[in-house]
């Protein structure tokens, strides 16, 4: 079953390069975070991440923190900039 579960995630993995990559973040309000570079995987836990680029500065973002995709990647209301701050890397 551990196979099938990392399968699953390579496969999501995949799907969420071709979808966001390149794509502008912004939180609800409007706030730019800036443009989605990689998308980093952890497939012992199952995780995935977005990494984000503002001029150079990089943070790392779980995928379940996004509320909407279309021309932009939104993130949930809840989602603070102390929270990003602290997610730099």
């Amino acid at each position: 079953m551990k196979i099938l579960r990392m399968l699953r995630t390579l496969i999501t993995v995949r799907g969420l390069e071709v979808l966001l990559l390149g794509k502008e973040v912004a939180l609800s309000e409007g706030v730019q975070l800036g443009i989605v570079v990689d998308i980093k995987k952890e497939l012992s836990q199952d995780r995935i991440w977005m990494v984000i680029d503002n001029l150079g500065q990089e943070a790392v973002i779980p995928i379940e923190r996004i509320s909407s995709i279309a021309t932009k990647v939104i993130f949930i209301d809840n989602f603070l900039s102390t929270e990003l701050a602290a997610n730099k890397g």
